[in-house]
């Protein structure tokens, strides 16, 4: 067997383990759906200094623009 033979059956391997566990996946969402929001995001309050220097950041970036919502993004 020729390198190149051996490499096309081992790519064509990974390819249906690929393809075998992407299925598997799609299975577990459909059973476990992920939940709408995070209860942290939930419970996080914005300073109003900082709700104050992002307002003024965006006012002077954008004159005239506002700021409507402002949310903590998860690390």
């Amino acid at each position: 067997m020729s390198v190149f033979a051996a490499s096309m059956i081992a790519f064509g391997i990974v390819l249906v383990l690929l393809a075998l566990m992407a299925i598997f996946m799609a299975i577990l969402t459909r059973i476990f759906p992920s939940k709408g929001v995070s209860p942290v995001a939930v419970t996080v309050r914005i300073d109003p200094s900082l709700e104050s220097a992002i307002s003024q950041a965006v006012n002077s970036a954008f004159p005239g623009a506002r700021v409507s919502h402002i949310r903590e993004l998860p690390h």
